[in-house]
This record gives C-alpha cells, structure tokens and sequence, in this order.
C-alpha cells in the first residue's frame, strides 16, 4: 500500500491539547512534572491552546501558582498585546469550559497524545510518509516513542522532545577546547566549609550527590545544617530541604545554634558568643555578673513580674541574650541566600521527592538540595532505598542541582574500627554505593579507643604534624568511601560538640605507631 492509496488522516488531535491545557489550569502543579518536557512551538498544533498553554507557563513561573479567575484575568491585563490575545480567545471562559471537561487523572494520556501527534508532524513536515503511521492498526496505542523507533532507521534529528530521540554524542571531538575552557572556568563547584574534605570533592557540583552515613542520634542532620548554612549564609545560594525526621522548629533551632557557634559565621557576623542549643530553646540567659535570669516570683513561687517585664529585664541586662539577637537578625536580614524547607513526613515516597526538587528547580531557580533521611518509603527495604538513591541520582543530573542526602548506618558500626569501615556498614542497602557519585561513612570515636589513634594536623608552616587524641574532646571521623570527584587517600577528623552544633576539621586520622602506644 502506498502513501497515496491510503485513507488520509488529520496529523493534529487539538481535542486532546485543549484537555491537556485544561487540566493544567485545573490542576497547576501537574506543571512541574510535565512541563520540562513540552516544546509550545511544536506540540500545540491549535494557537488558542498554544496560547494558553504559554501564558500558563509563564504565570505559573513568574505570577502564581494558584489558578483563579481574577488572577488570571489580572495577569492577562498586564500586557496589553495579550489581552488582546486573552479576548480574541474568549479569556477565561474558554479556560473554564476546558477545565470542566478535563480529568486529571488521565492527565498522562492527555500528555503522550500531545507528544504523539506533535511527532508526527515534525516527521510530516520533514517528507516522511506519516499516513502509514496514522493509519496503522497499532497507531492509537503507541506512544511518540513508538512511533520514533517505527521510523527512526531513516530519522534526523527532530525538533522535539522526547526520551527516545534523544542522539549520541561524539566523545572524541571537541576534547582540545574542553582542556582549555578548564583555564579560565575549572570544574569545582561552590565550596564546602570543610577543607580536606572540599579539596576531595571538588566543592558541591551540580548534578552530583553526596550521601553521608552516620549511626542513629550521632549528629547526621546537624552535620548537614552546617553544610546548608553555609551554602545559604556564606555562599548566598538557594537550597531546599526536605526531611522526613526533624520538623521546622528543630531545624530552625539548629540553624540559630550553628551560625552562633562556628568559626566560619563568626566572621562573618562578628558575634562572638558560645551558647548551647537547650540553653537557646529553654530561654535561659544570664547576667553580666554571670548569674541565671529568672523570673521573679513571691514565697508562694506565683509571678510578681509580668512576662513583658521579664522579657525586657532580660533584654536590658543580659549581654549574652543581647548577642544571641544580633545573631539572629543577622539571619533574618540575608536576602540574597534562602533556605527552603518541606517536612515530607507523612509522604517521601519517590514521587513526592521529585515533585519538590523540580518544583523548587523551575521556579525558585534552587540549585543545592538535601534529604534527610533517606530510606524506604513504607518498606524500608534494601530495594525501596536503592530506587530512591537511584531516583535523586537521575533527577540531580537531569535538573542539573546538588544533592546532600543522609542515612543511617547499622548499629554494629559501633564496634567497626573507622579504617574498616565501608558499604556494609549501611542499614538495609549497601548498594546505594552503586549509584553514589560520592559516599562518606561517619563514626564517632569513643575515648576508650583515643589510644589507637593521632591525627596529623594541616598547617600552612611545614610539614603536617602528629597529635594526641585528647580526653575532653570528642572526636569524629568521616571516611570516603567513594568518591567519583578525586581521592579518598585520607579519613578527615572533626572536634565536635553537638550541642553547640560545632565541627571543626583538624586534620586527617592516622593509626598510631605500636610503639608510641
């Protein structure tokens, strides 16, 4: 059968471009998982829907998330030009008789008929015979990545965007101008706070995940505000974290106890105070003679002293609380970094991870995320856990953003020594280690094993040198266990005080000699 012999059909569907517009008003955050993947000037073969559709894009980007008609109507006003487009169109009562008859739920159906018919034309209008297509007995349960391998033994590039078309690329071309733009642009990411460890990773590069392991309750989450104040305080970048474990008052709590306490936002602020977090939270502050503030109250213990008055007392007598709110302001009067934060609590399936990072991506332009924790969604199974680092593994590269994301290691980590430790040691599923871009295993030393150990310290004079571990200190170490952005020759150490939330890094861990034992 020929091109000419057979029944020829439309090469558009605008039925379903107008239930695919329709259920996008009707249901806007369908956008954000969606969206990425459209191309208006090919996949709208109708110019009301394509209109539409544009100005939904950018209203949703720029205006609101929320679609009503006032707001729709407001936005349409702010341009002329499109109003008048918005009226020739018959505004918003178009979009509502297309909201009413779009289902959300088929929502992807809607999508794969737009991709669909928007591949047949780029081949129609590029001399393929498409009639064959169209009229295939197949034709109306094939997806456009169906109709892409029918066809692509004799397929260019087609100006649209779907999964399967995606070309190869040529490895061995273009290698020389790569080299030299590394002169003027080198491939490092922002930095972390950390030395030893931001010179093995190369900072925090977009489209690479960090996942860090620490046992249950040894600091994993206030480790990573450390990493996030700094980026958001320090660097004035935007993040987004998810987590499933702490709710907004812990972390924010953790966040005021961070910048107060380490070296890196003292000099920046200028604040130079020590104050644990359960003295911040309980509200204890003292005098400039030392003493605790309290609240007056009679023989009785009932308060003779208003809260007001209280508040004020404490405020005009207390240098300590005096620093601990120019601090705080500090944090408040940052404009230009942000810290975005969803409790994903009652869901963190794979799904909902997603939709936040794209969201967040498309339309606060969030280039650092983290998750805490990451495990498996009702199942906390070795599989669940690998999909999901899988899952964030494919998204970082594919929105081009850097991911933090903790876990937890068994409990029979306690007794593994440091050196040993590896991908064994994760709960439930070691083979995160496969997808990883770069995995860090953390311990917390105990005082009973400081024997074992001296960590050579870096120092900008000479060579470095080898110290004690000292008994009031707490000590924790971090090992890379892979690492795609360089070496992992070394363990870093820390001073840590979880309580003030501090992680110094004082150089690298080394086994002590036997006989200096």
């Amino acid at each position: 059968m020929t091109e000419e012999t057979v029944e020829r059909k439309s090469v558009t569907n605008i039925q379903s471009e107008m239930m695919f517009v329709g259920a996008l008003y009707k249901q806007p955050d369908l956008y954000v998982s969606y969206g990425g993947y459209m191309r208006s000037q090919y996949d709208f073969s109708d110019e009301a829907c394509k209109f539409f559709y544009d100005m939904f894009e950018i209203m949703y980007k720029t205006f609101t998330q929320t679609i009503e008609e006032d707001k729709v109507n407001m936005f349409m006003s702010q341009s002329d030009e499109r109003l008048r487009t918005y009226k020739r169109y018959k505004g918003w009562k178009t979009i509502s008789s297309w909201m009413q008859v779009a289902d959300c739920d088929d929502f992807k159906k809607y999508y794969n008929l737009v991709k669909k018919y928007s591949l047949v034309r780029e081949y129609d209008r590029n001399g393929y015979p498409v009639q064959r297509i169209l009229n295939h007995r197949l034709f109306e349960k094939w997806e456009a990545k169906d109709i892409y391998r029918v066809i692509r033994s004799q397929a260019d590039k087609i100006n649209t965007v779907i999964s399967a078309g995606e070309d190869s690329v040529l490895l061995n071309s273009g290698v020389e101008s790569q080299v030299e733009s590394f002169l003027s642009k080198p491939d490092l990411g922002i930095p972390l706070p950390w030395a030893i460890l931001n010179k093995m990773f190369r900072g925090c590069r977009l489209g690479k995940v960090i996942f860090n392991g620490f046992l249950s309750n040894e600091g994993k989450s206030r480790n990573m505000m450390l990493l996030i104040a700094y980026i958001v305080l320090a660097m004035d970048e935007k993040f987004l974290l998810l987590s499933n474990e702490m709710d907004e008052d812990d972390l924010r709590n953790c966040l005021v106890v961070t910048v107060i306490n380490n070296k890196c936002f003292k000099e920046l602020h200028g604040i130079d105070i020590e104050k644990p977090e359960e003295e911040i939270v309980l509200g204890i502050y003292r005098d400039n003679n030392g003493n605790v503030i309290e609240r007056k109250t009679n023989e009785n213990g009932d308060f003779i002293e208003t809260e007001e008055e209280y508040k004020h007392r404490v405020a005009t007598t207390s240098d300590e609380f005096q620093k601990v709110m120019q601090v705080a302001k500090w944090v408040d009067q940052k404009r230009q970094g942000k810290l975005y934060f969803k409790d994903v609590g009652s869901d963190y399936s794979d799904s909902a991870l997603e939709f936040e990072f794209r969201k967040h991506r498309m339309l606060y332009d969030v280039k650092y995320c983290g998750y805490d924790t990451l495990k498996g969604y009702r199942i906390d199974d070795w599989q669940t856990v690998k999909q999901t680092a899988t899952k964030i593994k494919e998204l970082m590269k594919e929105i081009h953003m850097f991911c933090f994301s903790v876990f937890q290691l068994t409990d029979d980590t306690v007794y593994t020594d440091i050196f040993q430790l590896s991908s064994n040691n994760i709960a439930n599923a070691k083979q995160i280690k496969h997808v990883a871009d770069i995995l860090m295993l953390g311990k917390r030393l105990h005082p009973d094993e400081y024997y074992k150990y001296q960590y050579m310290s870096i120092s900008d004079w000479g060579e470095p040198q080898a110290h004690d571990l000292k008994k009031d200190k707490t000590y924790f170490c971090i090992k890379v266990d892979k690492n795609r952005g360089g070496n992992k020759n070394v363990i870093p150490i820390f001073e840590i005080n979880l309580d003030l939330n501090t992680w110094d890094e004082i150089g690298y861990v080394i086994k002590r000699e036997k006989n200096g034992a």
